[in-house]
């Protein structure tokens, strides 16, 4: 039973720590830049 919850929970998208922050650091690097385009213009 124990091997199936594990399966079942492996299957569903769960936001690792990884992935957030990638997308967090992603987010940051695209406002920045977009930022420092709007300046420079």
């Amino acid at each position: 039973h124990q091997h199936q919850h594990n399966n079942d929970d492996d299957t569903e998208p769960v936001p690792e720590p990884g992935t957030m922050l990638l997308m967090t650091l992603g987010l940051g690097a695209a406002g920045g830049f977009l930022a420092r385009r709007r300046k420079q213009r």
